[in-house]
Parts: structure tokens; C-alpha cells; sequence
């Protein structure tokens, strides 16, 4: 028997390393998601900082203030979200929508007294002023400014 003619062999090539970039299309479109995830967090967030800014300004102002001004306060929050037809009710109307707003209640006589004579502001007690104004204060901060109402 023949043996076969050797041939010669070339050296084994090993491949080189994959690189790394540029990076496939699923990371592509992942980088992409993320981008669009932050920067529609970012809006949302800052869209609810704009729309909150009357009530932290009111909040601010709310240190200061009498019963009446908190009154005020809560009068003037009414209007810029809700609009000037629920800033405008008075009576039992107001009373049950500012009950409906702050999750607390509030009766019509309790709101009057603030507006009425002298006469009556000084046969009101001081520590009834002082619940009431302590009572608006909570009213201030548990103000919600996306309620549905049916005035």
C-alpha cells in the first residue's frame, strides 16, 4: 500500500473578538425606550408642579392669616380650579362644596359668622376662632384640586 502524499497544512487562523460596538437593534430600541420613559416622566412630573403651584402658594400664605383670610384663601384656590361659579356659592351650597374639597366638614352658619358685624366677631369666643382657623388650615392642606363637582 501507498501511503497518501502528505500535504502540507497552514496554520490554524483563530477568529478574532467579536466587538461590542456598534451595539444590535434590540439595544438600540431599548435605549431608545428608556429615553422616552425619562423624558415623559420628567413632563408628567413637571406638569403636576406647575399645576399644584397655587395651592403650595396658598399653603405659604396660609401661615400668616386670620380665619377670614384662610376663608379667602380657600375662596380664591376655588376659583383658579374650578372657576368663578364654584368661588361664587355661598350658604349651604359653599359650606357642602368646601366640605366635598377638603374631606371635612363645614356648616353655613360657621362660615357667615366670619363676614358679619363686629358685634359678632366679638361675642364669637376666641377659641371658637381659633377651631375654625385651625379647621381651614386642614381644609388648606387636604384641598383637592381634581374633583369632579356638580355645582
Amino acid at each position: 500500500m501507498q501511503s497518501a502524499p502528505t500535504m502540507p497544512l497552514a496554520d490554524v487562523i483563530v477568529p478574532t473578538e467579536v466587538s461590542s460596538w456598534p451595539p444590535g437593534p434590540a439595544w438600540w430600541l431599548l435605549a431608545a425606550t428608556l429615553l422616552v420613559l425619562i423624558i415623559a416622566a420628567v413632563l408628567v412630573y413637571r406638569r403636576r408642579q406647575q399645576h399644584l403651584r397655587a395651592k403650595r402658594h396658598a399653603l405659604e400664605l396660609a401661615q400668616q392669616q386670620t380665619a377670614l383670610g384662610l376663608h379667602q384663601l380657600l375662596k380664591r384656590l376655588c376659583k383658579h380650579y374650578y372657576g368663578a361659579q364654584v368661588s361664587a356659592l355661598t350658604g349651604q351650597r359653599w359650606a357642602l362644596t368646601l366640605s366635598q374639597l377638603s374631606g371635612l366638614t363645614f356648616h353655613a352658619e360657621e362660615l357667615t359668622a366670619l363676614y358679619k358685624g363686629d358685634a359678632v366677631q366679638n361675642a364669637m369666643q376666641n377659641a371658637e376662632q381659633d377651631e375654625l382657623a385651625h379647621k381651614l388650615k386642614q381644609a388648606l392642606v387636604q384641598f383637592k384640586t381634581k374633583e369632579t363637582l356638580d355645582v
